[in-house]
């Protein structure tokens, strides 16, 4: 009966180790995904917060740089998407709805950055050559300032967050832009409740 044990035990023992590298490796290649998709993320953050302000100010304002950023934007969040789909092989009881709703949420930022490219492409922008009024943040709209509308009276309204002047297609650019960062904020709310069900972060430290 003790040689049975003995043997037992020592062939459990290397089982039980080598179960518990797995575990070390599997928890490294999740910590890996979590930090790249977030990675990504934070770049699609930059570029539409760089594209939000190239759109509030018409002398800073270039159509080409817009579609790069757009273009940048939508490929951190495809390969954002890639990494966390990545993360469904290693098994947490507490993750698949998160990773279902971050999937979900990244699917549809990526579609409203996608929306954004058609107007650019055609030519929308804070200063268009109807637009007959300083359309920056600081200038203020065409009648505040006592000079006559654009094009159709457009340049006079006001989209209400402090953008001021535009016509009525780069108020909707705008807000697609804004509605792109909101559904982009819910997804890094997503990550961050999946990296905590696979006991890390989404935060990255700083150097």
């Amino acid at each position: 009966m003790k040689t049975v044990l003995a043997i037992a035990l020592s062939l459990a023992l290397p089982a039980a180790a080598a179960k518990e590298e797995m575990q070390v490796r599997n928890q490294g290649a999740v910590k890996a995904k979590v930090w790249l998709a977030a990675a990504e993320m934070e770049g699609a953050r930059v570029n539409l917060r760089v594209l939000t302000a190239l759109s509030n100010d018409a002398t800073a304002w270039d159509s080409r740089q817009a579609g790069e950023l757009l273009k940048d934007a939508k490929e951190d969040l495809t390969t954002a998407r890639t990494h966390a789909r990545s993360l469904k092989s290693l098994r947490s009881k507490d993750a698949p709805e998160d990773l279902t709703r971050l999937d979900a949420n990244l699917g549809s930022a990526i579609a409203l950055v996608d929306r954004l490219q058609a107007p650019i492409a055609r030519g929308v922008s804070p200063k268009g050559a109807h637009t007959r009024a300083d359309n920056t943040m600081l200038g203020g709209a065409a009648k505040d300032r006592g000079m006559p509308p654009g094009k159709g009276g457009d340049v006079t309204s006001d989209s209400g967050r402090g953008q001021r002047g535009g016509t009525p297609e780069v108020q909707q650019l705008r807000d697609g832009i804004k509605a792109a960062w909101e559904k982009l904020e819910e997804a890094k709310s997503d990550l961050d409740k999946v990296a905590r069900a696979y006991d890390t972060t989404a935060k990255l430290p700083e150097p």
